[in-house]
């Protein structure tokens, strides 16, 4: 419990600062990140720090922005990383995912005035992510080819997207900014050859259905 507690207070302390520097462009001292106590702690503050949320998503770009659901999005989960997409996991993965950040929640210290939700806003905030999650595919995919390298490439990362989300004309940016997703957190991306089978399956598939 200590090193948890250690973890997401360094945690915290850093994505604070680097999200919000002084206009002098220096970290004033009772801001900057403390050096972790010894090497598991390194270890694990370097963890912790690995595939947040990336950064460019506002609370504008939220589905319906102005309910209450977004609205607890917006206000809560960037006290501690960048505003996370309800598309960033499938409905079936948002409940863990939740559970995770409630714990590191319930854990902060108060001194960091990290304000937590009541019961209530996070069945709210749990409603809403689920309700506007990343849509799945269902089991019958439509053959292809390309359709290997999908399942494949895809799923490192989450669920396989239901390849009716976007169209055919929108599905190279959507794949676009999931590669800089899978450079960001240091997964393998797919080779040329597999993304242009990728692109093409996608777009022919949605034609066909």
């Amino acid at each position: 419990m200590r090193r948890l507690s250690l973890l997401v207070m360094g945690v915290v302390v850093v994505v604070a600062a680097a999200c919000s520097p002084p206009e002098t462009g220096t970290t004033p001292p009772d801001q900057a990140a403390a050096p972790p106590a010894n090497r598991m702690d390194a270890l694990l503050l370097a963890s912790a720090r690995i595939a947040l949320p990336p950064a460019g998503f506002t609370p504008a770009d939220l589905p319906e922005p102005d309910s209450p659901g977004a609205r607890l999005v917006a206000e809560y989960c960037t006290q501690c990383h960048d505003l996370p997409t309800p598309g960033a996991h499938s409905a079936t993965d948002w409940p863990r995912v939740l559970r995770r950040m409630w714990l590191r929640m319930d854990e902060l210290p108060d001194s960091l005035g990290i304000r937590k939700l009541a019961e209530g806003e996070r069945t709210r905030v749990s409603t809403y992510l689920m309700t506007n999650a990343l849509k799945v595919s269902d089991a019958d995919l439509p053959p292809g080819p390309g359709k290997a390298d999908f399942e494949a490439i895809c799923s490192r990362c989450h669920a396989l997207p239901d390849i009716r989300v976007h169209s055919p004309q929108d599905w190279p940016s959507v794949y676009m900014r999931m590669e800089r997703n899978m450079e960001r957190m240091n997964v393998r991306p797919a080779s040329q050859d597999q993304t242009s089978r990728i692109l093409l399956y996608l777009q022919e598939a949605e034609r066909t259905r």
